[in-house]
């Protein structure tokens, strides 16, 4: 667990804790109790995909050449930050992505929101995530290219690599959480900045890094808006956009010799996938569920 994650576990627990010892709420026990239940978690998806990472090939180099076609922009990201103090903060707001996920259903319990659908769309996020994983399994340019971000690699012939790192690619589940925490967020403006202002550090953070390749983040798109009207109810566009998902990773994997040719359409096929989502999210956003006078009040509505 990164130290960072750490620092925020210990001042939350011990934050709320006080907090429960001082106003007896039990909002703040459930609270404490969802937390646990969150690291719990973490821990074994992670130790999940640790023994993921040393039992499947990875990909890397099939999401390589669909980024190679985008212009390599992991590689241009990174070089251009990697030596700046802005590194720093990225790594941080990366290592932190459950922090986002507590502090938004915290947000929601405590503000009489909608906090039993925020906790739903973030485990379905992370399980299905994890799932689709392995679909793909990749690790990042990082991982499988050692002298990343200085040198770039010429268009390698496709090969399964053997590395032992966790498969953490396609899509991205750093992505997705952000952008489920501004979808959350949206109509809460005391917050709505600080959400967006997280979209963009974790974007940059997960190409700095080299733990993802653009592609990923273009895919985590649908997969959030998946997720969003999964939880929501609107079945028939979760199973629509968690067709569009599936439809990239099988072209990935399957179609790639036929993409690099074609550049020019394989970038408009991806900015028409994000293009699509936002789209879509503008047309038919709307209060979905009645929260009395919590609108009043100014809290959060999905």
């Amino acid at each position: 667990m990164p130290a960072s994650l750490k620092v925020f576990l210990i001042c939350w627990f011990t934050g709320f804790g006080v907090q429960f010892i001082r106003r007896r709420d039990p909002r703040i026990v459930k609270l404490l109790l969802v937390s646990v239940v969150c690291v719990i978690g973490l821990f074994v998806a992670t130790f999940a995909l640790a023994v993921a990472g040393g039992m499947t090939p990875k990909y890397d180099l099939w999401l390589y050449r669909a980024d190679w076609v985008l212009g390599s922009p992991a590689y241009l990201i990174s070089r251009m930050i990697v030596r700046t103090p802005l590194y720093v903060v990225l790594v941080i707001v990366y290592d932190t992505m459950p922090a986002v996920l507590l502090m938004v259903y915290a947000a929601h319990l405590l503000c009489r929101g909608i906090p039993g659908r925020v906790l739903a769309a973030f485990a379905l996020n992370f399980g299905v995530g994890l799932c689709l994983y392995l679909l793909l399994p990749a690790c990042g340019p990082i991982y499988a290219f050692p002298h990343f971000p200085w040198v770039l690699p010429p268009l390698p012939e496709l090969q399964r690599l053997s590395i032992s790192a966790v498969p953490n690619c396609m899509p991205s589940i750093h992505a997705s959480t952000a952008l489920l925490a501004l979808g959350f967020c949206w109509r809460w403006p005391a917050v709505r900045a600080a959400a967006l202002l997280n979209v963009v550090l974790t974007l940059l953070g997960t190409l700095a890094s080299g733990e993802h390749y653009l592609i990923d983040l273009v895919v985590a798109v649908p997969y959030t808006a998946f997720v969003y009207a999964a939880v929501n109810g609107h079945t028939r566009s979760a199973a629509a956009w968690l067709a569009l998902v599936l439809a990239w990773i099988a072209g990935l994997r399957f179609g790639l010799p036929w993409i690099t040719p074609a550049p020019l359409p394989f970038a408009c096929a991806c900015v028409a996938t994000v293009v699509a989502v936002v789209a879509s999210t503008l047309l038919h956003r709307k209060p979905s569920i009645a929260l009395g006078d919590a609108a009043r009040l100014g809290s959060p509505v999905d």
